[in-house]
């Protein structure tokens, strides 16, 4: 029995909306499948007092998917019409060197340029600078900013899809889908409530429906798995339907659910149920977080008025260094619902709010939610002084979307130190930009406390390559070994855009989409209607299908050429200003071994576990390199964190090689509610041999007993093993594990500062660490004597 749809498509972002646009209009029979619901005029939420009130896909499916996974905080949408329901608008090209490297061949910038311009056409683009309302306040200040800071050649006005119309009007928009002008109201990215932000809804998709696709929303893909002779059977659980499970097939299948999804589903069918077993190895691999970095101003000097306008509405670009050391990103003004202003304060780490420093990602999140409550009620006036930036950039692609074993819980596994080049410059900007509106700069707290990037542009995971031992997709966007099956979303890019990489997915689907069609109708000349100025390659299909719907209409072309807002940038030579802010960091190793046992009890009785440990020859140990990648911050901060990495091995839980630490935390001297005390913080989470999660929850008490203890004060470390991820998780072993005199001198050679090549800088970093450690050690062993 031949499957029912010629082509099924997964997700409605800016893939899939693509992929059933042009998979209808060229007569194919096109069924959608979108998990999220389908959001009317005016009913996104709005419930400022309850989080589970819509705005959560975990609770209700929601519209924001927030994941919380090792290594990255991830934000997505859950929606009829994907992220384009809660991004910013922005829509930039990159330049012409990002597809220098890792994009296969036929990529390149004036390649992709006519399927940019289609976008920009379908999606109406326009810079701010067309709306009749003028500049916001924000924008004005940022132009003013560029200008004091010599950045003034770098800042330019990118394109937005948001209707600049007249507000309250509603009008039929080019593809007869009546839209209201923007009412300035800053509400961009928590989706708009008076449409009048060109989503993908109203374009792509809208004209997907005119031309017959089906759309089915609350529909969840689970599993796909091939058929024989061709096609593919699609698994998806019906969230309408209370969670019934319900099957749909189709000759080829357009995978667009996602970055992170896309991979994950992939990923499913070939390790865990083997339904498609010869996907590359390459999967997941080339993941790039595209740079995302999340920061605030607050007391700005003057108005900033951040709800007023659309979301983003600037950019400045930042390009230094040469080859492989070169930095280049883009910054960019934000803004946030008026409603939303009490909120932003809880992520001000400076106040008077005690954080405790041993959180994780997860406990630390739960923390500032409970922070958020009296915060909401903050004066409208006193949030008009407060300001949003966020930049990205080109970051190394170097991560991995992976499932862990057993357990088959997703992870991201990124390398912030290799990537912190990137972060510091990023990091040096807003600062300088906050310093010239008069304000503080404020970082993302999970970035602040545990350097935790958010990304809200995921990229890679199925990326494309000629060959499978490079990638899981040919350079058409097709999986290699699974003929019929496509990835047409942010997944298949292979490296991060630096711009905000909506556009690039969009381009990218609209050149692939149209390679498919073409071999699917035996039409080489095909291309989207709004291009060729006809219907073309409708009679083409006619031999497939008797029923094929067909259109004897004639359209004019419509699609121009469109100048691309950053030619007006100029980049000097030797490359933008450099920062006078500096920003260096410090790198060191540390080896530290002892005993544990397991089940011991009280795990309190440290010493105790030990000697049984020692006894039986149950070894614990580690290796980490401890990066502070800011030294300012780690000596003005309270938790004084830094970011662990290494190998752990403890006895009976982990290889006899050790397991991975990707993503500890180290604190050093964190006070206590004593004054000459501090504690010495490591949480180091890593996999069992068994598949699970287990964290080495340990700590140095400092402090001044009888005798002389400094040393054995800093080198011991009370250990216990819990099982699971969080410092709640039960407790399965104890001991005590220790750093070696020999090792400590070990580690005094393997300081290094980051971020500067001048040996004073490097040497007053030291310098200051250094002044730092003693100055603790002399308010807990010597202040009391002298006192």
């Amino acid at each position: 029995m031949a499957p029912t749809y010629d082509a099924l498509v997964i997700g409605t972002g800016f893939g899939g909306a693509v992929a059933a646009c042009r998979l209808a209009q060229a007569g194919l029979t096109v069924r959608v499948l979108e998990r999220g619901l389908r959001y009317q005029k005016g009913s996104f939420p709005r419930d400022w007092s309850n989080p589970l009130n819509g705005w959560l896909w975990r609770y209700d499916q929601g519209l924001f998917d927030v994941k919380l996974l090792p290594g990255m905080s991830i934000v997505q949408a859950a929606g009829y019409g994907g992220g384009s329901l809660i991004y910013a608008n922005v829509h930039l090209r990159p330049p012409a060197e990002t597809f220098d490297a890792d994009w296969p061949e036929g990529y390149s910038r004036a390649a992709l340029d006519p399927y940019y311009d289609l976008v920009a056409y379908m999606l109406d683009l326009q810079p701010i600078t067309a709306s009749a309302r003028g500049l916001p306040t924000k924008a004005k200040r940022m132009r003013e900013v560029a200008r004091k800071l010599g950045r003034e050649q770098q800042f330019f006005y990118p394109d937005l899809a948001v209707r600049f119309a007249p507000a309250g009007e509603p009008m039929p928009n080019k593809f007869g889908v009546a839209q209201e002008g923007c009412n300035y109201c800053g509400e961009c990215d928590i989706g708009c409530n008076v449409r009048a932000k060109n989503t993908l809804d109203l374009n792509y998709l809208a004209v997907a429906e005119q031309q017959g696709a089906e759309m089915t929303t609350q529909a969840e893909a689970t599993r796909i798995e091939p058929l024989s002779p061709m096609g593919y059977r699609v698994t998806y659980t019906d969230h309408a339907a209370g969670g019934a499970e319900r099957t749909v097939e189709a000759r080829r299948v357009f995978l667009c659910a996602g970055t992170v999804n896309t991979t994950e589903l992939l990923l499913r069918c070939r390790d865990q149920w083997g339904t498609l077993p010869r996907i590359s190895d390459r999967l997941g691999c080339r993941y790039s977080a595209n740079g995302d970095f999340l920061a605030f101003a607050f007391e700005t000097r003057e108005v900033w008025d951040p709800s007023e306008g659309p979301t983003i509405t600037t950019s400045l670009v930042v390009d230094q260094g040469q080859g492989a050391d070169k930095t280049w990103f883009l910054f960019q003004e934000g803004g946030h619902p008026g409603k939303a202003a009490g909120l932003l304060q809880v992520l001000d780490m400076g106040r008077d709010f005690r954080v405790p420093a041993d959180l994780l990602q997860k406990q630390l999140v739960r923390a500032l939610r409970r922070r958020s409550q009296p915060e909401t009620v903050m004066g409208k006036e006193r949030g008009r002084f407060q300001a949003v930036f966020l930049a990205m950039g080109r970051d190394r692609a170097n991560g991995r979307l992976a499932l862990r074993p057993l357990t088959r819980d997703m992870e991201v596994r990124w390398d912030v130190p290799s990537n912190l080049p990137l972060y510091r410059t990023q990091e040096q900007i807003c600062q300088d930009i906050a310093r010239a509106l008069g304000a503080r700069a404020v970082f993302n707290p999970l970035w602040d406390r545990l350097h935790i990037p958010v990304s809200v542009h995921n990229l890679g995971g199925c990326t494309m390559a000629e060959e499978p031992a490079y990638g899981v997709l040919n350079p058409d966007g097709e999986v290699h070994g699974h003929p019929g099956l496509y990835v047409l979303d942010g997944a298949a890019l292979p490296a991060s855009t630096g711009v905000n990489p909506s556009s690039t997915i969009a381009a990218v689907a609209e050149r692939n989409v149209e390679a498919a069609i073409r071999q699917v109708l035996g039409n080489p000349t095909w291309t989207a209607p709004e291009r060729a100025g006809t219907a073309s390659g409708r009679a083409s299909a006619e031999p497939f299908r008797a029923s094929m719907r067909m259109s004897t209409s004639v359209a004019p072309t419509r699609v121009v050429p469109r100048e691309d807002p950053m030619r007006s940038v100029v980049i000097p030579e030797g490359g933008t200003v450099l920062s006078p802010t500096p920003v260096v960091g410090l790198r060191f190793t540390e080896r530290m071994r002892g005993f544990i046992n397991h089940g011991h009890l009280p795990d309190t009785d440290y010493a105790g576990a030990e000697e049984e440990g020692k006894s039986e020859g149950r070894v614990a140990e580690f290796i980490l390199t401890i990066t502070l990648p800011n030294l300012d911050r780690f000596l003005a901060e309270k938790a004084h964190s830094g970011i662990a990495q290494g190998t752990v091995h403890v006895h009976g839980l982990t290889p006899p090689g050790g397991a991975k630490v990707d993503h500890g935390v180290f604190n050093l001297f964190v006070d206590t509610d004593s004054y000459y005390e501090r504690r010495m913080l490591y949480l180091l989470p890593f996999t069992g041999m068994d598949g699970q999660q287990y964290l080495l929850d340990g700590y140095k008490h400092v402090r001044d007993d009888d005798g002389f203890d400094m040393w054995s004060d800093t080198s011991t470390l009370y250990t216990v093993i819990r099982r699971g991820s969080d410092r709640h998780a039960p407790v399965v072993a104890s001991g005590i594990i220790r750093l070696g005199m020999p090792d400590f001198l070990q580690q005094l050679t393997t300081f290094a500062v980051l971020g500067t090549t001048s040996p004073l800088a490097k040497a007053q970093a030291l310098k200051r660490f250094g002044s730092m450690f003693m100055g603790n050690l002399w308010d807990v062993f010597a202040r009391t004597k002298l006192e």
